[in-house]
């Protein structure tokens, strides 16, 4: 290397370079932006931006503003008004301090600031171009701030050729307002896209108002709410009922400290603590606010301030499953009406298991009283359009407590049996298919944990002769591993030698027309199946899957009764405990239209 070959960059290049660090995109300018309006104590934000907020972004706020001697110095680079001293590193309670943004946004377009601190008669308005301020006027305006940034990389068309299109970045910029929306409620966020009003709450500090702004009033009417405390992690917000739910984790919002994170070992937690009660492939809607002591988290870990750093990871996403699980299990009540439709009843049907061949037969349990079920199967009457978007009372309700709520199917009237493998019924809005095997594998897990809670043994099978199978030492690793949640759902293996079990006892009901493949299968399955957590959830899902009647078993029809009975009187009938759907619907309206009567 010669000499000469390292120079210092020009200021103008430097600011560019470090401008890219901070602003990627027009989302990142609406973020800084956002987060100075919040740490001033505004409580309105107006956002307004134009052409995916390339040509214009507009944020308005009524905090303090700034006062007109440092309106300058806020533009230079490593100025901030949120620490003083190293010290105040570790007790950070603002939404960021890097001392970067305001002039990385200068260097990237040209940006205007009219701001008025409290207690000053009149207002400061300053232009910036190039990350210099070129105009400086008093001119009166409201307490607050206007920050306007115009052609965003304008001067760097480089950048601009790896953004999206307007409307892409314009639906970034919409989601990330939404965020902020859902973090703080007491905030009115008003957002306009071209002119367009596209989000607008009442900032009365309401979070399931700020949820219907977002998310519509009908789903804010379903969620249930979360309020727990684990060691030093309180965990509030509101999370949808299993019934809830989308393609992706995009409706998962998560805010630590006020400050929305993208944290994947907490979008993990929250989906895990819905175990089997989504489909496959779908993710629960949630908006949780963490609240932990400032020394237990690192807030500026990332340049965009999207992530932070736990002091004790395991903790907090601990606390956050136990408390989204808590609140499910609690199900937030949910008003009926005492009047009940009358519907025709039908005999119960008995109260013993489905037949099964002598040599595999059903997993026996304790089905839910007749009239109980029937009562489940007609479903109580909601009231539709009454349910007010209001902060419940918190004293003791009038009259009888609401039974909790959970997911509840029709009242289904079985009328035959399709390919041996799905369950023709009828509902009061149309026909239904159940999944025989699907179905039955609910019914039989959510007995497996019936009877765990109430500490009951299991029923069993014992072998007269034990059972030699060979699985190799990978899936014999795996049978010791879990052996006592398979010895407790009846399952007992014992090794015999390298890669070798003995199989003593099954579950009764365990179907194994050939018993070494069924113990390879289970094995397999709770190694690999990732739709469920390991541990004994796992396992019992792999046992139901395997005591469950087949695809392609005829059923008479009171074994269809039956069956459609038992899984009405589950916790969440509309999924197996692997997230498949037991059951689809075809509305009255879809099949008049492919008969033409629509």
């Amino acid at each position: 290397m010669t000499a000469g070959n390292i120079r210092v960059l020009p200021p103008e290049v430097a600011a560019r370079i470090a401008a890219g660090e901070v602003v990627e995109r027009p989302v990142s300018v609406v973020r800084e932006l956002l987060d100075n309006a919040i740490d001033a104590g505004a409580s309105r934000i107006r956002l307004a931006f134009d052409e995916g907020g390339i040509a214009r972004i507009e944020v308005s706020d009524d905090g303090c503003g700034i006062p007109p001697a440092d309106v300058e110095l806020a533009f230079e680079r490593h100025a901030t008004s949120k620490i003083a001293s190293v010290d105040d590193l570790h007790r950070v309670h603002t939404l960021g301090f890097r001392g970067e943004a305001l002039p990385s946004i200068a260097a990237a377009a040209d940006v205007e600031v009219l701001t008025r601190a409290r207690g000053e008669p009149v207002g400061v308005f300053l232009a910036l171009t190039e990350g210099r301020p070129v105009r400086r006027v008093a001119r009166p305006a409201p307490e607050g701030t206007t920050v306007t940034v115009r052609d965003l990389f304008a001067r760097v068309p480089a950048r601009r050729k790896f953004l999206g299109s307007a409307a892409a970045e314009a639906r970034a910029i919409t989601t990330l307002a939404a965020h902020y929306a859902l973090a703080y409620p007491s905030i009115a966020f008003l957002v306009l896209n071209n002119g367009r009003r596209v989000l607008g709450t009442p900032g009365d500090d309401d979070m399931r108002h700020a949820f219907a702004a977002v998310y519509g009033a009908d789903l804010a009417r379903q969620v249930l709410d979360v309020n727990a405390v684990e060691g030093p992690v309180g965990v509030s917000g509101l999370i949808g009922p299993p019934g809830l739910h989308r393609g992706n984790r995009g409706g998962i919002s998560i805010f630590v400290n006020g400050r929305w994170v993208q944290s994947r070992p907490l979008l993990f937690a929250v989906t895990e603590a819905y175990q089997s009660q989504l489909p496959v492939g779908r993710f629960p809607v949630a908006a949780l606010h963490l609240r932990l002591p400032d020394d237990e988290v690192d807030v500026n870990v990332h340049p965009a301030k999207a992530e932070v750093r736990f002091r004790d990871e395991r903790l907090v996403s601990r606390a956050v499953r136990l408390a989204v699980r808590s609140a499910l299990e609690a199900a937030a009540p949910v008003a009926w009406s005492q009047f009940t439709p009358a519907v025709p009843a039908r005999e119960p049907a008995p109260a013993g298991p489905l037949p099964s061949p002598p040599l595999a037969p059903w997993l026996p349990g304790a089905a839910a009283a007749p009239a109980e079920r029937l009562a489940a199967l007609r479903g109580p009457v909601p009231t539709q359009g009454v349910l007010a978007l209001t902060r419940p009372a918190r004293s003791a309700p009038a009259g009888p407590v609401p039974a909790p709520h959970r997911d509840v199917l029709p009242l289904l009237r079985v009328v035959g049996q399709l390919n041996a493998t799905y369950i023709v019924a009828e509902g009061p809005d149309g026909m239904y298919l159940v999944d025989q095997h699907a179905a039955h594998e609910r019914v039989i897990f959510d007995r497996i944990l019936a009877r765990r809670t109430a500490a009951g043994a299991p029923p069993v099978q014992p072998l007269l002769e034990p059972f030699l199978v060979e699985v190799g030492a990978a899936l014999a690793a795996v049978a010791e591993a879990a052996e006592a949640d398979l010895g407790a759902l009846g399952l007992i293996l014992e090794p015999f030698g390298d890669g070798a079990l003995l199989l003593r006892q099954v579950p009764a009901g365990f179907r194994a027309d050939d018993p070494a493949e069924a113990v390879r299968a289970v094995l397999e399955a709770v190694e690999r199946d990732d739709r469920l957590p390991p541990g004994f959830g796992r396992a019992a899902a792999t046992i139901a899957c395997h005591s469950s009647v087949r695809a392609g078993m005829a059923l008479s029809m009171e074994e269809m009764r039956r069956l459609v009975d038992d899984l009405a009187a589950t916790a969440t009938p509309r999924t197996c405990p692997h997230g498949r759907p037991t059951l689809v619907h075809l509305g009255t309206e879809a099949i008049e239209r492919q008969f033409g009567r629509r």
